[in-house]
C-alpha cells in the first residue's frame, strides 16, 4: 500500500550558485505542497587565494584586502543577506514564512551537509548538480554524489537548468 510521506522540515544546501538558485525553486515548490519548513545550510570552505578574490567581489567587498579584513562573522552575515535576497528573488509569496533557518557554516561541504542531515531531524535533503559528465564526476567525485551516497535521508539532486538541452529521442 502506497503511503504519502511526511515531509515537514527540509534541508537546502546551497553553494549560492546559479544552479542552485534554480534548486531552491524545488525545495521551496516541496515545502508550499507540503507545508514544510526549509532550512538553507551554506558552508564555507577553505579556499585558495586567488579565489578570494572572486568571492570578495561577489560579496561586495571593494578590494581583496578588505575582505580580507573583515571578520569572518562579518562575512556569514553578508552571506546571510545574501540567501535572503536570493530567497526573495524566487518570487514565491509563502517564502518568507517557510524560511525555518539560514545556516552559514565553515568547514567541508559533504561533512557538514551530511552532519546536518542526520542530526537536524530532516525528512528530506534538496541540492543542485553541477551538472558534469559522467567521466569528471566519477574522476573528480562531486559534492552531490558524495551527499547522495551517504545521507541518512532521501535527497533530490536538481539538474542545472539547461532550456538549451535538445529532447530525447525514442
Amino acid at each position: 500500500m502506497f503511503t504519502r510521506p511526511r515531509i515537514e522540515k527540509i534541508l537546502f544546501a546551497t553553494d549560492l550558485s546559479e544552479n542552485a538558485e534554480h534548486a531552491f525553486g524545488y525545495a521551496a515548490g516541496l515545502a508550499e505542497a507540503y507545508g514544510a519548513s526549509v532550512t538553507i545550510l551554506h558552508v564555507i570552505e577553505k579556499v585558495p587565494p586567488n579565489a578570494e578574490l572572486l568571492i570578495s567581489t561577489l560579496l561586495g567587498y571593494s578590494d581583496l584586502d578588505e575582505f580580507r579584513q573583515h571578520s569572518e562573522a562579518e562575512r556569514i552575515e553578508r552571506i546571510k543577506v545574501r540567501i535572503r535576497r536570493f530567497c526573495d528573488a524566487a518570487r514565491i509569496s509563502a517564502c518568507r514564512f517557510m524560511l525555518r533557518e539560514v545556516v552559514v557554516e565553515p568547514g567541508k561541504a559533504v561533512e557538514r551537509i551530511l552532519h546536518h542531515a542526520a542530526t537536524g531531524a530532516y525528512d528530506v535533503l534538496v541540492m543542485g548538480s553541477r551538472g558534469h559528465g559522467l567521466v569528471q564526476e566519477t574522476l573528480m567525485g562531486g559534492t552531490s554524489r558524495k551527499v547522495v551516497l551517504n545521507s541518512p535521508i532521501p535527497v533530490f539532486i536538481v539538474p542545472t537548468d539547461r532550456t538549451d538541452r535538445p529532447p530525447l529521442k525514442d
